[in-house]
């Protein structure tokens, strides 16, 4: 980039001699064609091109990111052997981290396999063959590039010599007592070979210009070259000179300083080296217009490397704090295997956080990274440490916790299983008291725990019964003969239909009795498919509803208890109803002026019709609850009064 402090006067146009107006010399055309090549028109735009064209080559992008770690092995090596592989560095530079993420993750799943399968980190070990193959491809070239910029150093030493040699040459051409045009055809012999020859170290670059320059010019003078031909050239370089400045100006747009920096570069390149000075009257103006606009790029580039700066400075902040909690982790060592695995978890959390943290300044790059990774590396030992001396406790709650399991199952196995309940919960509360043991066991035992805890406690809910095998052949006897009643032909008439249901329902007793709940689901099976036979019957609608009642009330007939609670549950259903009949008929009274097709009031009517038809329903039901209820209170009365007649008798 040009120097900030550059002043208002053009360097290179400094102690130029004003062209004096003389006889052209012979051969004025090949002075003029000289010049032309020594300073090429349309030279501007020559140079950008090709400095675009570089630059394409320099900066060519290409996403790594889904290359495999073989593709990336082999473009690596097609990178290196390119005949212009020494334009390749930030492609290998990002192929480079690319594959070295790829092997990081890798090694990470490696490491995490070997731990897995009871290898100790501090032992881990993973160098694939691809990784040497990779690195050894690195260090060949990079062992090229350091023999490639040695050679060209010694080239660019051996160009000096030469270009110093041709100034040599330019000096001797002054004040020769020689024809004029052999002078000049060997001036221009002395400006191709310049212009053949190499480019120069860096740090000589400019005094060698600069001289080269300054004796080209005196020579330039020393043929008094005619008026009109410095005019013209003077008029070239102004108007060209003219179009790097619009485009310095215009380079204030750019969003990216970084590219506008170097696109300023080449426009003083240009202005420095490829053209030839203006008339004197513009060159301070030129000049002081072309600084303007740099200075433009200047100022904005120097704020973006101040604030790269205090960018720098903050991420070093956010890492050395990051580094004081991972040292307050190291401190204060865990005890137990909770307290190891918040640690563990509240350090992952810190790690990965400081390697999103962007760069710090290069001077405390390492030095914080190393800090980084020591840390890591000591709580990771104390870690392992930790979990070795676990081991034999491990095993200790291995062993209670299949003990456990074992309790577990044998209560599963007893004929009162249903009475431990209390201690089930107390091998639930035992199980959480015990200590850590490793995941992939844990799991394993805990699977087996609950589910046979569950096993427990879903009997309780659904009301198992374990039984005898006596019983268990009941039970098949009991679900086939249920399962035949849907061919049974029932009889049509009210009568008949009682003789016959009373008959298979004796036929069903006989079969056997089951205790508990397994008695009562089988019965409600035996209702629910006599009922389903009744529906599908010919029977008389009316008569399908007695005999529905007569099967559904069967089983109460001769117990007083659920006789009186079905005789309550069935009143208080009319009691809601009747209750709901009466505020509708009350609501009713609102419409006594509207017309008869109110919707509000046809939804009133139909649901009133609805819930007396409810209401008839289970005041049909109620009958032959109650009469029921009556026959077994007369058939008690009697029983009673036997009693009493037997006693006045004895």
């Amino acid at each position: 980039m040009a120097k900030k402090d550059e002043e208002a006067n053009d360097p290179q146009e400094e102690n130029l001699l004003t062209p004096k107006k003389t006889v052209t010399p012979e051969g004025a055309s090949d002075v003029k064609n000289g010049l032309t090549e020594f300073i090429p028109e349309h030279s501007i735009k020559k140079n950008q091109s090709s400095s675009s064209k570089k630059d394409r080559n320099l900066d060519e992008k290409i996403d790594y990111s889904s290359f495999s770690i073989t593709e990336l092995i082999s473009e690596l090596e097609k990178l290196t052997n390119q005949d212009n592989w020494y334009n390749k560095g930030k492609n290998i530079q990002e192929l480079s981290q690319h594959f070295e993420r790829k092997f990081k993750n890798e090694n990470k799943a490696k490491k995490e396999e070997f731990i897995k399968e009871g290898g100790v980190e501090i032992d881990f070990y993973f160098r694939p063959n691809y990784k040497n193959k990779f690195d050894q491809i690195l260090r060949d070239h990079k062992k090229k590039k350091r023999s490639f910029f040695l050679e060209r150093e010694q080239t660019q030493k051996l160009n000096l010599e030469k270009k110093l040699e041709i100034i040599e040459n330019l000096k001797n051409l002054i004040n020769v007592d020689e024809n004029i045009n052999a002078i000049y055809k060997k001036f221009r012999n002395l400006q191709e070979i310049w212009h053949k020859t190499g480019p120069v170290p860096r740090a000589h670059i400019n005094n060698i210009w600069h001289t080269f320059k300054h004796h080209t010019e005196i020579f330039y003078d020393f043929l008094h070259l005619n008026r009109e031909l410095r005019d013209l050239d003077f008029k070239h370089n102004y108007e060209e000179k003219i179009k790097i400045i619009n485009q310095a100006e215009k380079l204030s747009e750019i969003s990216d300083i970084l590219k506008a920096s170097r696109d300023l570069n080449i426009l003083h390149r240009l202005w420095k080296n490829d053209l030839g000075p203006v008339a004197k009257e513009h060159r301070e103006e030129l000049w002081r217009r072309f600084q303007k606009a740099s200075q433009v790029i200047h100022n904005r580039r120097q704020k973006f490397d101040k604030e790269y700066d205090i960018i720098l400075e903050d991420n070093l902040n956010k890492k050395n704090e990051l580094i004081i909690k991972m040292e307050n982790i190291k401190n204060n060592s865990p005890k137990d295997h909770n307290e190891w695995k918040k640690s563990i978890e509240n350090l992952n959390r810190i790690r990965e956080e400081f390697k999103l943290i962007g760069q710090v300044p290069k001077k405390h790059s390492k030095l914080t990274w190393n800090k980084f990774r020591e840390i890591s590396r000591e709580i990771n030992r104390e870690k392992n440490n930790f979990y070795k001396s676990q081991k034999n406790e491990q095993r200790k709650n291995i062993e209670l916790k299949k003990a456990l399991i074992k309790e577990v199952k044998d209560i599963l196995e007893k004929e009162d299983w249903n009475e431990y309940a209390n201690q089930m919960k107390n091998i639930q509360k035992d199980w959480k008291s015990i200590g850590f043991i490793p995941r992939k066991l844990s799991d394993q035992l805990w699977r087996e725990f609950s589910s046979n805890c569950n096993i427990y406690f879903d009997r309780i809910k659904a009301g198992y019964q374990k039984i005898s095998e006596m019983e268990s052949e009941i039970q098949k006897k009991k679900e086939v003969f249920i399962d035949r009643i849907k061919d049974f032909k029932i009889p049509h008439e009210f009568e008949a239909f009682k003789i016959f249901s009373a008959n298979q329902w004796e036929e069903f007793i006989n079969l056997g009795i089951l205790k508990g709940n397994l008695n009562k689901n089988l019965s409600d099976n035996y209702n629910k498919e006599f009922i389903s036979i009744i529906d599908k019957s010919k029977m008389d609608v009316n008569l399908k509803k007695e005999a529905k009642n007569h099967i559904r009330f069967f089983l109460i007939k001769d117990d007083e208890k659920e006789l009186s609670k079905e005789i309550k549950n069935i009143k208080k259903k009319m009691d809601e109803i009747k209750s709901e009949v009466l505020q509708l008929e009350n609501n009713m009274d609102y419409f006594s002026n509207t017309s008869n097709k109110n919707p509000l009031l046809l939804e009133v009517s139909s649901k009133l019709k609805e819930l007396k038809s409810a209401e008839q329903h289970l005041k049909e039901e109620l009958v032959p609850l109650r009469k029921m209820k009556r026959e077994l209170d007369n058939s008690f009365n009697d029983s009673d009064i036997e009693v009493k007649s037997e006693e006045n008798t004895n």
